[in-house]
């Protein structure tokens, strides 16, 4: 049996709440103090692969005009945050993020979701026995106000071989992966550099927005102005670093995505 506390986390991101300008939903006052009224999570145990890495399941439970955020949550967003270490018997774990949706709130955006959703999770254990999964997720949610939160996820992993459709529904809705001619340009800032993607893929609606992700965490990429020519989308966005150092980045590490109403694709890495 998954067993699941959420409560409050008061410390995590507050200044990222904090920094929410007018038109964005404002931080929670003291009055709220059980984030499971707006959101639920459920641990689905899923199966184990012929090939040893199991297949899990978080579904995410929203009540009705609340939203959380993506892996890349956009300048109006929290992006999750997800702690691991207490588990027995994994090596790693991996999430694979089903497509989201783009909000466009006050001049900046947020990548979220706005209803139910399944988060699988593909974990490599160390042995072929049951996984422990004890975990740690900050997340945010918000409507009016944002609530940081802080769900502790504790559940029994056992090697079973019986398939979760809705696992694989999730699975099969994240953003297909192109091989496609993508090109990065590079240019110096003040506290970081400018990058300009051209991306040759398809296109994914009406309105579509180009996500820049790069995997170093102390590298805050800026919501991308984004223009679509033909086959070829254009995004331009800033790469800054967060606290001290210099910006150092691979072009074969920058994940481009492009988000639309009709679907996301992505793309790794990108030439000069």
């Amino acid at each position: 049996m998954a067993r699941i506390y959420p409560h409050l986390a008061f410390a995590f991101l507050t200044a990222a709440l904090l920094a929410f300008g007018a038109g964005i939903p404002r931080p929670a006052t003291a009055q709220i103090t059980d984030v499971s009224q707006v959101m639920e999570l459920e641990v689905l145990p899923g199966w184990r692969r012929a090939d040893g890495v199991h297949v899990a399941g978080l579904l995410i439970t929203l009540k009705p005009g609340w939203k959380t955020y993506w892996r890349a949550a956009g300048a109006a967003g929290i992006s999750p945050q997800m702690n691991w270490r207490g588990s027995d018997n994994m090596h790693s774990v991996t999430p694979m993020w089903p497509t989201p949706q783009v909000f466009r709130q006050g001049g900046s955006l947020s990548i979220g979701f706005d209803r139910d959703f399944i988060l699988p999770l593909l974990i490599a254990p160390r042995d072929a026995g049951p996984i422990r999964l004890n975990g740690v997720l900050d997340v945010g949610v918000c409507a009016d106000i944002c609530l940081p939160a802080r769900l502790s996820v504790a559940a029994v992993l056992e090697p079973s071989s019986s398939v979760d459709r809705r696992i694989e529904a999730a699975l099969a809705d994240r953003p297909r992966r192109l091989r496609a001619a993508a090109r990065c340009q590079l240019r110096p800032i003040e506290d970081g550099m400018s990058v300009t993607g051209q991306i040759d893929v398809p296109h994914q609606g009406t309105s579509e927005t180009v996500v820049f992700e790069v995997p170093d965490p102390t590298i805050w990429v800026t919501d991308a102005d984004t223009v679509r020519q033909g086959d070829r989308i254009t995004g331009v966005a800033d790469m800054l670093v967060m606290g001290e150092g210099e910006l150092s980045v691979d072009r074969s590490d920058i994940l481009i995505t492009v988000i639309g109403d009709r679907g996301a694709v992505e793309v790794m890495g990108c030439t000069g």
